[in-house]
């Protein structure tokens, strides 16, 4: 696995990975981390998993983040 790219994201590190088979966007906001995999056989290229990352599928994240983090602040405390 290798660094294709880190995107400039305001509330996200976003960092885009390479595989043989497999481009990995993990995304990480404090102490929660998430990863998706994209199978190159449908994005076969960087612009195309780019363009998944929109505005939109971030904000919706950022709430699923602040809910994960809401939860372990109250698990680990």
């Amino acid at each position: 696995m290798r660094i294709v790219e880190q995107i400039h994201h305001s509330t996200f590190r976003i960092v885009l990975y390479t595989t043989q088979t497999h481009y990995i966007v993990e995304l990480e906001a404090g102490p929660m981390r998430q990863a998706y995999k994209y199978d190159k056989d449908k994005f076969p290229d960087v612009p195309s998993v780019k363009n998944t990352l929109t505005e939109e599928w971030l904000e919706e994240l950022r709430l699923i983040f602040n809910d994960m983090y809401t939860k372990w602040s109250a698990t680990s405390n």
